[in-house]
């Protein structure tokens, strides 16, 4: 791939995303999500800077579909490769991978993993999925006991251990018996976004819907609660490649 003559930055439904642009030899311009996941705009030359925002802008609802489809079809390939950029509660960690027995830790400002196949992006997947499972069932009951602990409401209330598990477009819920379910994929986010995902399920305990009677026991638990709603918006589920 050719480098970039310049990058765009735009937001597309909440998201802040950035688009590439090169400069070639054509008539027309052409708009396309690259296999790495990056829109990229292809132009004439001739063609003023100034005028690529336009596009964009024209172009939002392809866009905004384009993005669609490709997180339905989960991460690609190249999201796995050695030096990519892997996340863990709200920061970026480049991703070292090695031959070996399938192994996972985060060391040293690095995301290390071991797999017996190296540039087997599945297995490589599949390894950062079993850890962020393991540091999920070990950060997110805690913390939920910890945040239940400050609400007066569930003074003397015994909760269910909430389940921990990979949804596909949820990050948590909260079903009739008092149960919580929670989505491993919530390590990736910051933890005032975590915070607001598990406070937002426990004041499902007190009222199962989305009425003004729960927004007003979520304001009292979370008064920036809305603020942290809107950061949530832009984020997506984890969610691996699979075999």
């Amino acid at each position: 791939m050719n480098a970039p003559d310049a990058q765009l930055h735009f937001n597309v439904d909440g998201r802040s995303m950035t688009c590439r642009v090169l400069r070639a030899a054509r008539r027309t311009y052409a708009l396309r999500l690259a296999p790495d996941g990056v829109l990229e705009l292809r132009v004439p030359r001739r063609l003023p800077a100034r005028l690529w925002p336009d596009i964009l802008h024209r172009h939002r609802r392809w866009i905004a579909g384009q993005l669609g489809r490709s997180a339905a079809h989960g991460p690609s390939i190249a999201d796995f490769g050695h030096g990519s950029a892997q996340r863990y509660l709200g920061e970026t960690y480049p991703l070292q991978v090695a031959a070996g027995r399938t192994h996972a830790q985060l060391h040293d400002g690095r995301l290390h993993v071991a797999v017996p196949a190296p540039d087997d992006a599945v297995q490589v997947s599949q390894a950062l999925d079993s850890w962020y499972g393991r540091q999920a069932q070990a950060l997110l009951p805690a913390r939920l006991t910890i945040l239940a602990a400050d609400l007066h409401w569930l003074a003397g209330r015994t909760l269910p251990p909430p389940r921990v598990v990979r949804l596909r477009s949820r990050w948590g819920s909260c079903a009739a018996s008092g149960r919580i379910t929670l989505n491993v994929g919530l390590v990736l986010l910051a933890p005032a976004l975590i915070d607001y995902v598990l406070l937002h399920e426990l004041c499902h305990l007190r009222e199962l819907n989305h009425g003004p009677r729960f927004y007003a026991v979520l304001a009292a638990a979370l008064p920036d609660h809305r603020q942290r709603q809107q950061a949530l918006r832009g984020e997506r589920p984890w969610r691996p490649l699979l075999p």
